[in-house]
């Protein structure tokens, strides 16, 4: 079992661990820690040693966690994660911006034109170009269990219920509208009543990472048949013909301008979507982090801020 207080050996361990999970097997974390696989290995066989239970499977059948290892590797993400901050917050104190960045972003909003997000990162890069920037494009779901286990410091995305311990700040409007595509029986129907009797037997593409039923009331009583975990699935599904769904109007806009894509009766079911940026309550930010955060809500347009 570890000690309380870790030695040096403990924590390069713990570092080894991390990236042979980080990397999914021993042969793929050779690169990053210039050593061979079997001293990989035996690192790890150290590392169950000195904790006292196994924490990987590893094999002809590939690599995966225990549940044990779960725990492990979320606590080892928190310890390295509490030793950057540590660093970070030093070198804030001298008033000077060096360190990493870590956000994680819904994913597509780079299709947003009028995205704070640009702004804000290209001054940033500009103020501090002694950052280490990194950049996480994740379902809103995982981009709050990223900002609660401190792998990123900030996320931005959309998020219809508030998960405690974490504080939300609205940063914009994104337009949301209900597609169909070329082939679909709605793409060139333009009669309203006509237009209600084939929504009544669409498909819906249900994304998967909302409450469809609280923030899209059109999917109440269609057939789902499919759902997608990012906003690139959903418009997969769509482009088949078979279904209808919603999708940002800036990532639409592309294939309506090529008549791929149709807003459902010309854009009567469209609906704003509020863009939040989250952090992790009770938890002082540090120089880097902060600056970012100030230059995104500065780069906020007026008539998108709360």
């Amino acid at each position: 079992m570890l000690p309380p207080s870790l030695s040096k050996a403990d924590l390069h361990l713990l570092h080894v661990f991390l990236s042979v999970v980080e990397a999914r097997g021993f042969s793929a974390a050779q690169i990053e820690l210039n050593v061979s696989a079997s001293t990989i290995s035996r690192q790890i066989t150290n590392l169950e040693t000195r904790l006292a239970m196994k924490l990987c499977q590893r094999g002809r059948s590939g690599f995966r966690l225990t549940e044990k290892g779960e725990v492990v590797y979320r606590a080892t993400q928190r310890l390295f994660a509490s030793v950057r901050d540590f660093s970070e917050t030093i070198d804030g104190s001298r008033g000077m911006l060096v360190g990493n960045l870590a956000v994680a972003v819904i994913d597509n909003w780079v299709f947003n034109d009028a995205s704070p997000f640009a702004t804000a990162l290209s001054e940033f890069i500009e103020m501090a170009p002694d950052v280490t920037i990194e950049l996480f494009s994740l379902a809103p779901d995982d981009i709050e269990l990223a900002v609660q286990d401190t792998q990123v410091s900030l996320g931005i995305g959309v998020f219809h219920k508030h998960k405690p311990g974490l504080i939300y700040e609205s940063i914009g409007l994104e337009k949301i509208g209900l597609y169909c595509a070329k082939g679909h029986p709605l793409f060139d129907e333009r009669d309203a009543a006509k237009i209600r009797e084939i929504l009544q037997y669409s498909k819906y593409a249900k994304r998967a990472y909302l409450k469809e039923r609280e923030v899209a009331p059109i999917s109440r009583g269609l057939k789902t048949g499919a759902l997608a975990h990012q906003i690139e699935g959903i418009a997969h599904l769509i482009m088949t013909g078979e279904f209808i769904g919603y999708l940002p109007e800036q990532y639409a806009k592309v294939w309506v301008r090529e008549r791929k894509m149709m807003s459902v009766d010309a854009g009567k079911f469209d609906q704003p979507s509020e863009i939040k940026l989250v952090k992790k309550r009770g938890v002082e930010q540090n120089l880097v982090t902060q600056t970012f955060e100030d230059l995104v809500l500065k780069s906020v347009l007026p008539d998108c801020a709360n």
